[in-house]
């Protein structure tokens, strides 16, 4: 199986420009042979924003210039893409927002159409919480894949956005794990992950050293998934976060400078204590990360005593999202 988890500096509020940038990025380095490529929570959008700020990009459920931006992209590498977008969904009587991801195939079916559950105090201004909860449903593959269902390969996707690997409003019990709970219980396969994480370093040491990962980000991810890590089920895991730097107050920690994104996108596997990464970006790199999970992953390690409260995460200052 080979994924694709797309990372750049969304612009705020220049969808243009940001899906030119994902074009000229996946130009650089076509994702060949690839069965599914992820883009960041809200890709084209930016994230930070007010509801004045983003009434205007909302977009019809599943039919916006998102949804055709990833059904012209799977049809042209011959994949699934899932992107991350803000939803107006006019279904019923009353007009409501989500932050939302939707999932497409290389015919331009609709596979799958996840609404964030945990809102963060940004899109919590303008968003609802997904009324259906939690997905996870088969996604077919026809490259790569272990398990045939009618004929088809596919592997059952637990969907998540940013916060929602998070305690449910930073209230909730550390040990809830609720996303994680859902997906373990749906017996998930592989995990889709669509992020715009913080990050708290200070923005010269992101830009001093872009190609490096957050380590501290990807250490506190590892403990929100520390239930798969108690599990003999192994679970593929591909996380896009997005890159950069927005104006705006930054809820992470009281650093000035605007809102600052962790980048370290990842792809991996998770099973019994171990964790596996095939690849992994930098905290301020734009780029396409490509993983082909049939190849040695490249690093390898097991999982010491996790962080078990909230009251613990804190102290240490890793609470963010």
């Amino acid at each position: 199986m080979k994924l694709a988890a797309l990372q750049f500096d969304a612009k705020f509020g220049q969808v243009g420009i940001n899906i030119a940038c994902a074009d000229a990025i996946l130009a650089a380095s076509p994702p060949k042979d690839v069965d599914l490529l992820v883009l960041p929570e809200l890709a084209f959008t930016g994230y930070n924003h007010t509801p004045a700020s983003i009434a205007s990009l909302l977009e019809p459920t599943a039919k916006g210039v998102s949804t055709e931006w990833a059904i012209s992209t799977a049809a042209k590498f011959d994949c699934l893409v899932t992107v991350g977008y803000p939803e107006r969904c006019t279904d019923g009587p009353e007009l409501l927002a989500y932050n939302s991801t939707v999932t497409v195939d290389q015919h331009g079916k609709v596979l799958a159409h996840y609404r964030k559950t945990h809102l963060y105090y940004t899109d919590e201004s303008w968003a609802k919480e997904g009324p259906e909860k939690w997905l996870v449903t088969n996604l077919p593959f026809h490259k790569h894949a272990d398990t045939e269902v009618k004929g088809q390969t596919v592997l059952k996707a637990a969907f998540g956005i940013c916060m929602d690997l998070n305690p449910y409003q930073f209230t909730a019990p550390w040990d809830a794990y609720e996303f994680c709970t859902a997906a373990i219980e749906g017996q998930a396969q592989i995990l889709v992950l669509s992020m715009a994480w913080l990050s708290s370093l200070p923005a010269d040491e992101l830009r001093e050293l872009p190609l490096e990962p957050d380590h501290s980000t990807f250490s506190y991810w590892i403990n929100r998934l520390m239930p798969f890590l108690g599990t003999d089920n192994e679970v593929i895991i591909i996380c896009a976060n997005r890159a950069g730097e927005e104006d705006g107050k930054n809820p992470c920690g009281q650093l000035e400078g605007g809102v600052r994104y962790a980048g370290t996108s990842w792809i991996g596997k998770i099973s019994n204590g171990r964790v596996s990464v095939w690849g992994m970006l930098g905290r301020h790199e734009e780029g396409l990360l490509l993983a082909d999970l049939e190849e040695p992953s490249r690093l390898n390690f097991r999982v010491a005593k996790p962080i078990v409260t909230t009251e613990e995460a804190v102290s240490q200052g890793d609470i963010q999202e």
